[in-house]
């Protein structure tokens, strides 16, 4: 499915200068980040052992509010009239906590209690998100995840996808993109569960074992 209708083409981008003063920009929409979310109000009594630490956005995608497509290799643009709600790091720091306690099953924190207090916490770097003229949102982050007692467990990892568009426009643009966080969000959810799983007990030396004579 090709977005190449959510392109600002150079022709276009001609026209409308000719235009000028004679035409007002149409009212930019603007997208809000956020995931699962449960209903409810009180203390969290669970004692919160993963809590979600940094989380570093490409610069390219915080120089401008606008949703960003690549329009050629190496070029992207950024959408006037369409818009994110928020600094992208807040949204996606929102999105990805409530996303990845959602796959985990328990409270994830973000800044509530100390973080040294956590048992693991988790930084997320992002280096790309946007769509692409293919029809097409793409998606490429490491994060990494730190124990809190031994360092030495330290343990990086690499998401990188694409997710073709349900159809045309901004809207299914950013879509896409929420399919790609939740899909980083899961992959960080079972890496979590695999550095959190006490350590298998080790095999008895078979020549230390009784052999009843």
């Amino acid at each position: 499915m090709s977005i190449r209708s959510i392109v600002v083409v150079p022709f276009l981008l001609t026209t409308l200068a000719l235009v000028g003063c004679a035409s007002s920009s149409p009212e930019p929409t603007y997208y809000l980040l956020r995931g699962a979310q449960e209903e409810g109000a009180g203390q969290v009594d669970a004692v919160i052992r993963v809590g979600l630490g940094r989380v570093i956005v490409a610069p390219y995608l915080m120089s401008s509010n606008g949703v960003v497509v690549e329009t050629a290799p190496g070029q992207v643009r950024p959408a006037r009239s369409h818009q994110w709600a928020e600094p992208i790091d807040s949204g996606i720091r929102w999105f990805l906590r409530a996303e990845i306690a959602r796959a985990l099953g328990d409270e994830v924190g973000g800044g509530l209690v100390d973080i040294q207090d956590w048992d693991y916490t988790i930084d997320v770097y992002i280096g790309r998100l946007h769509g692409n003229v293919e029809g097409k949102a793409l998606i490429e982050s490491a994060y990494v995840v730190r124990p809190r007692v031994d360092r030495s467990e330290l343990r990086e990892y690499y998401f990188s996808r694409s997710h073709a568009l349900p159809r045309e426009g901004y809207a299914a643009l950013v879509e896409a993109q929420q399919v790609l966080l939740t899909g980083l969000a899961d992959a960080i959810a079972d890496d979590l569960r695999k550095a959190m799983q006490p350590p298998a007990p080790m095999a008895a030396d078979s020549s230390e074992v009784d052999q009843g004579y």
